[in-house]
């Protein structure tokens, strides 16, 4: 593949910190393809996500536009209309989308083992390539534990995965694309988005992932009684809500103890483990095909999770927990660096992979990280920028304590229309209000 347009393949997490790597100092993990992909990259230790939930932050990432360009926050629907893909397709490019994106598949030519949001009861008994899969196998997707697992609400959605180890959604997916990768011809420049959807709850890795964690080792969370009274109450109003509610993914705040929190957070360190196996397997089938060395390689997450850290759980609001992300960036004959502090945003990775493709940036938001991997050069940004606005079951909120900026500590900003991104693309609106992070 020529080097003008060389083979983009970005790997995705879903809910995945920024803490969850060995190497990069999370010495109770254990992701050794992950570390191994760490050693061949540029790190970018200070990265973050443009919003604090799943749609929300994948929407902005697919259209190169922060939320409040577009509308979409939460968990609000996205039409799709708007996408960058087809920068990509005027370039050459065979757009292929394995796995989880949680948008429509808007600009791919190929859309593959789609399994939109993992045992969620919405997609009872709609269909998609593992559910067909679960069932010629002979079984049920596993939508019905909350109803059929009387200790299910105090595992606090930390299951063992129950059927066989290949349907695992994340295997399952994973293993699609292996077959794929094999019976690529190359005809074409390829984007290839693997998209995860662990360590998302349900927190379900079989059992050998488990196995490979000692109690003993698990972080757990530090929360003080200072920093629990400082949080606003509306954000615990989710937690009232919860426990009232019933479902495959609900998690009751109430049916916590710190045995049961040490389970949920290793179950969710394991998931980490079981999806590190996978992307090893997937680097390795690049290697034998000869594309690794050529090939840009990224990894990240849409977004983290709280894991009772702040005493919080899911996501939403504008903590590192949620909106620092893992950024690991291979690419073509650049020397690896770790540990950048540069500050980066998930739309500066868009303006990359445009870049590294050959395509128009123009009207997105973001700057190429290209010289900073390249080069070694330091990234422009003096902030980056998050944002959510509440909803249904969200509150945003953003801790009263310094934020880190490039110039060192700064106040919260979170006045509708302060700190706006420096190039607004055509078109811009005034949004709701908008955070620089990052607070830990």
């Amino acid at each position: 593949m020529s080097s003008e347009h060389p083979n983009i393949i970005f790997i995705s997490a879903e809910q995945q910190r920024a803490d969850t790597v060995r190497a990069g100092g999370a010495e109770w993990m254990r992701t050794p393809n992950l570390d191994s992909l760490f050693g061949d990259s540029v790190v970018f230790d200070r990265a973050f996500a443009p919003a604090a939930t799943c749609v929300s932050s994948r929407a902005a990432f697919y259209t190169g536009l922060f939320p409040h360009n577009t509308g979409i926050y939460g968990f609000q629907p996205a039409s799709g209309c708007l996408h960058w893909l087809p920068r990509l397709a005027e370039r050459g490019y065979h757009c292929v989308s394995i796995g989880k994106t949680h948008l429509p598949p808007t600009g791919f030519h190929e859309h593959l083992a789609e399994h939109d949001n993992k045992c969620a009861l919405k997609i009872r008994g709609q269909d998609c390539d593992w559910i067909r899969a679960v069932r010629a196998a002979g079984y049920e997707p596993p939508f019905d534990l909350h109803d059929t697992d009387p200790d299910f609400y105090d595992n606090l959605a930390a299951i063992v995965w129950p059927l066989p180890e290949g349907l695992h959604p994340d295997i399952y997916m994973a293993d699609r694309a292996l077959e794929w990768l094999d019976a690529w011809d190359g005809r074409a420049p390829l984007y290839l988005h693997l998209g995860f959807l662990s360590p998302h709850d349900l927190y379900d890795p079989p059992q050998r992932f488990l196995d490979l964690y000692d109690d003993d080792d698990i972080p757990m969370p530090q929360v003080t009684a200072e920093e629990r009274a400082g949080i606003p109450d509306e954000l615990f109003a989710q937690h009232r809500r919860l426990e009232a509610a019933h479902g495959a993914t609900v998690i009751k705040p109430s049916r916590a103890t710190p045995e049961r929190i040490r389970r949920m957070r290793k179950h969710y360190y394991a998931s980490v483990t079981m999806i590190d196996e996978k992307i090893g397997q997937l680097v390795d089938k690049l290697k034998e095909k000869g594309l690794y060395d050529a090939a840009v390689v990224i990894f990240t997450s849409d977004h983290g999770d709280h894991l009772f850290d702040h005493d919080l759980i899911y996501k939403g609001e504008l903590y590192d927990t949620i909106v620092r992300v893992p950024l690991m960036v291979k690419a073509p004959g650049v020397t690896p660096q770790f540990r950048r502090e540069d500050l980066v945003s998930h739309m500066d990775v868009v303006q990359y992979i445009l870049d590294m493709a050959g395509a128009d940036g123009e009207g997105l938001h973001g700057v190429s990280l290209r010289t900073a991997v390249e080069e070694g050069s330091e990234h422009p940004n003096r902030y980056v920028f998050a944002e959510e606005v509440p909803g249904p079951g969200l509150v945003s909120w953003s801790p009263p304590s310094p934020c880190r900026t490039g110039e060192g500590s700064g106040s919260v900003e979170s006045s509708a229309g302060r700190n706006r991104p420096g190039s607004e693309p055509a078109g811009h609106k005034e949004g709701p209000a908008v955070v620089v992070p990052s607070c830990s």
